[in-house]
């Protein structure tokens, strides 16, 4: 599923090049907008459980697809700006009949824009919940790459971590590593 994803953000990218060659008139795209969007990747999960000896370590992988919405600002070459992002996760620990099932975050974006190119860290918090009833905060912390295809569209490709410790009071350590593309439409 990861390989179709990158597809579809290869071929937006190469079917609007004429388009994104003409618009702002040749002139230095500015990157502050408020912006809403959507994405779709895949996600990877592990965790250690150390109420064992040794601790009972478990993994999972699966799809996962969301919607975010933002705003940024551009300050010279210098971007800065915020991010609340909602994910559809449904990661099933192998073996166990326990899912992660949805995370929001939300992200401070800071980075550097390259005319049509944005390449930008985060970093904040984000909140999981799971199909028993564990719930908790942990933090976020990543990187991204997007690129303006027209005035109003962007694409691009995200990574995040997520880390939580004595997930909801118990002795359990995960964590979530997330590989996205995304498209936005800026306003």
């Amino acid at each position: 599923m990861s390989a179709r994803i990158l597809g579809v953000f290869i071929f937006l990218l190469s079917s609007s090049a004429g388009e994104a060659a003409d618009f702002a008139g040749g002139a230095a795209v500015d990157w502050s907008a408020p912006y809403l969007g959507v994405s779709g990747g895949h996600g990877w999960l592990r965790d250690a459980d150390r109420s064992f000896a040794p601790p009972l370590r478990s993994s999972g992988d699966d799809v996962v697809f969301g919607a975010h919405a933002g705003y940024l600002h551009q300050f010279g070459a210098f971007v800065l700006g915020g991010e609340a992002e909602y994910m559809r996760l449904d990661i099933n620990f192998e073996g166990f009949p326990i899912d992660v099932e949805n995370a929001a975050s939300a992200k401070a974006r800071a980075g550097f824009a390259f005319d049509r190119m944005l390449f930008t860290g985060h970093a904040g918090a984000s909140y999981i919940t799971t199909n028993i009833g564990l719930k908790d905060w942990g933090w976020v912390a990543g990187a991204g790459a997007d690129y303006r295809l027209t005035e109003n569209l962007a694409a691009g490709v995200s990574w995040d971590h997520m880390q939580f410790n004595r997930f909801d009071r118990t002795l359990i350590d995960g964590k979530i590593d997330l590989v996205k593309a995304r498209l936005d439409f800026r306003f």
